[in-house]
């Protein structure tokens, strides 16, 4: 799984090949294939690790987050959005090649998407429970549909080359319709922790 993902972030998703990929490792291509069928299989492999770690790192950086819902699931978001745009050819890869497939690559890959979105979740139910907060939606709902959102965004990314500073605003203005803002930071006074911000929680990753 290690050489996998040294391989892919170094060559990318397209150029990679398996051969490359098990020399790497110092086994045969034929055991990089018992692991994973195809090359898309190990690629969302890689990814589904991938999110675990985010899901973990996710969950800790809205822990200590000092504000209201809307800056508590910006904060998480922005998280994420930082490092799937550096890693955005292998989430394009990956999300682009299953979507609208049922097989199990996908599924796997599907979950662990939730799983890393999990964060985003918890914050958006502890709000419900909050009777100053108004959200107009389940917090099940809601989250599914800034996934959407977000993967909307990254979907502009792919096609227009945003840079990470244009992807953010993007995602900004789009949760700003989503939140109504303002609305909702005087109806959401309750914090949720002390905030480090994402670079203090990928320091303590790395």
């Amino acid at each position: 799984m290690r050489a996998a993902r040294e391989e892919f972030h170094r060559q990318g998703y397209d150029r990679a090949k398996i051969v490359d990929i098990a020399c790497a490792a110092n086994v045969s291509p034929g055991t990089v294939l018992n692991a994973a069928p195809t090359k898309i299989a190990l690629l969302c492999e890689v990814m589904v690790d991938d999110f675990e770690r985010l899901r973990v790192e996710s969950a800790e950086l809205a822990r200590r987050c000092d504000g209201d819902v809307v800056t508590c699931v910006t904060a998480v978001l922005d998280y994420h959005l930082d490092r799937h745009v550096n890693d955005l050819e292998l989430f394009r890869a990956a999300i682009g090649h299953n979507w609208l497939t049922n097989e199990a690559d996908f599924k796997a890959l599907h979950i662990g998407l939730e799983s890393a979105w999990s964060p985003v979740r918890d914050v958006l139910t502890r709000a419900a429970e909050d009777p100053s907060v108004d959200l107009h939606e389940c917090p099940d709902l809601l989250t599914e549909s800034l996934l959407d959102l977000y993967l909307g965004v990254l979907r502009r990314c792919v096609i227009y080359k945003l840079s990470p500073q244009e992807a953010r605003s993007q995602m900004h203005r789009r949760l700003s319709v989503v939140f109504h803002s303002d609305t909702m930071s005087r109806r959401a006074p309750k914090k949720y922790g002390r905030h480090e911000g994402a670079s203090a929680v990928q320091g303590r990753a790395g």
